[in-house]
């Protein structure tokens, strides 16, 4: 949960089109608008990510990126509580490549912890990766995430997960089939 106090400072940051550190619901993440182009580039310099890899994209409802989707949003996606999973779009060829890693699909998670839900309200759909460099463990707290990437960051929220231990499953919105548990 990103503290209320917070909220203003770190809304103001990302649509100035600064990268922030946010706790998600399971580990800390590196965000910033899927406006930004600049600070897209960013986030895959800090991590020293392939662009290949494409990035996951955060909403609060998957309408706010219904234009890109080449196919129907499943009910199982819409109504899905408890651990959120991360679902691989088909999408068209209005989606940025930035965001897809140049494929025909992207990463898309809707989030219902209540502090990104307020944060996707106020700026939009973000950007999603873990906050660690290419091929380390994700941080986990807040202090982890000052201690490895606060001089490269514009901000690091106020807050803490939502306490799920493991990353989000990914399944297909095609077929609901789940990739990765």
């Amino acid at each position: 949960m990103i503290f209320v106090n917070d909220l203003a400072k770190h809304v103001r940051i990302l649509l100035a089109g600064g990268v922030s550190a946010i706790p998600t619901e399971g580990v800390w993440g590196l965000s910033c608008s899927i406006s930004k182009g600049h600070a897209i580039e960013r986030i895959l310099r800090v991590k020293q990510r392939d662009p290949a890899k494409g990035l996951i994209t955060l909403v609060a409802s998957f309408d706010e990126l219904a234009h890109w989707f080449a196919c129907p949003v499943l009910d199982a996606a819409q109504d899905e509580v408890g651990r959120p999973s991360t679902w691989i779009i088909p999408v068209n060829s209005d989606c940025p490549n930035i965001l897809t890693g140049s494929r025909d699909s992207m990463a898309v998670r809707r989030v219902t912890m209540p502090s990104l839900v307020r944060l996707i309200h106020y700026v939009g759909p973000l950007v999603s990766t873990s906050a660690n460099r290419s091929g380390r463990p994700a941080c986990q707290s807040r202090w982890q995430v000052i201690n490895q990437l606060g001089h490269v960051v514009d901000h690091v929220a106020q807050g803490r997960t939502q306490g799920y231990r493991k990353p989000s499953t990914i399944r297909d919105m095609q077929t609901g089939t789940i990739i990765r548990d």
